[in-house]
């Protein structure tokens, strides 16, 4: 499958459901869109690490509150460092964004 993106293309060769890939990539697309509209940078890596932290933060949330639903509330202690981490590496981004 051929990507374009960022102003980059390449192919990636997968056993992967071709419409799947697809799928994910056009996932991806739109955060790196959401980032392009949020951030006054243009630099494509500093978008890609943003639009990446931001899908893993989504799947955090999403996983944590799986977690929350299954665990007792006594528990949740990790998944509290994980979004403090997730936080503040977010907050070091944007920082070095502004500058």
């Amino acid at each position: 499958m051929r990507i374009e993106l960022l102003g980059t293309s390449f192919t990636i060769h997968t056993d992967e459901d071709p419409k799947r890939l697809r799928d994910i990539v056009d996932y991806y697309r739109t955060k790196v869109q959401e980032i392009q509209g949020s951030v006054s940078t243009s630099d494509p890596l500093k978008i890609a690490i943003l639009a990446g932290l931001l899908s893993v933060d989504e799947v955090f949330k999403t996983r944590d509150s799986t977690v929350a639903e299954a665990a007792p509330a006594d528990e949740g202690g990790e998944a509290d460092q994980i979004e403090a981490i997730a936080d503040n590496l977010i907050h070091t981004l944007d920082s070095s964004l502004e500058e």
